[in-house]
């Protein structure tokens, strides 16, 4: 079980992420998480008791996610891995798809995932880290409007696409190891 937990925690955190990170990530995450419980506590006292806590395990995997890849840790565990940089990107069907699970609005949490996993493909597989920044600030932005503005966020995911862009596009897939 310990060499599991090892493992799960290296595809997220690195090899080697600093007690300092690992702060940070868990000290935002709860207090985002607990400002997201808050202000949707009507919506999530409509649902199962189930469903509630799989929303807020999901949103707190992809909160804390968006600040991980950022760290120096997850960004050298994969460094010169890119078919896992790849298979990374789609792994987040499987959020997504517990995310539909848990409050529905399949329709919108799929397009985003869609829109964010070519987005992602998109900056990876740019050539130089000041590219790879201007696409993936262009392709959130577009990302942004296109989630918050033609397809309005439902209220209960209305943190959903930025985060998620943020965490995808601009977290993981600039590679700034380099």
């Amino acid at each position: 079980m310990a060499n599991f937990l090892s493992a799960f925690s290296r595809e997220f955190l690195g090899e080697t992420p600093t007690q300092k990170d690992k702060l940070t990530i868990f000290s935002v995450t709860t207090v985002l998480l607990a400002l997201i419980g808050y202000y949707n506590s009507a919506e999530l006292t409509d649902i199962a008791l189930w469903q509630s806590i799989l929303f807020m395990l999901m949103a707190f995997d992809i909160i804390a996610g968006a600040i991980g890849n950022f760290t120096k840790s997850s960004q050298q565990w994969y460094k010169n891995k890119p078919k896992k940089r790849v298979m990374f990107l789609f792994e987040h069907f499987i959020h997504i798809g517990l995310l539909v699970l848990a409050v529905g609005h399949a329709w919108y949490c799929f397009g985003l995932l869609a829109f964010t996993i070519v987005a992602g493909l998109f900056v990876n597989y740019t050539e130089t880290l000041k590219q790879q920044e201007i696409n993936a600030a262009s392709v959130i932005l577009i990302g942004l409007v296109i989630f918050y503005v033609v397809f309005p966020a439902p209220p209960l995911l209305a943190w959903l696409p930025s985060i998620f862009l943020l965490k995808l596009v601009m977290g993981f897939s600039v590679r700034r190891e380099r």
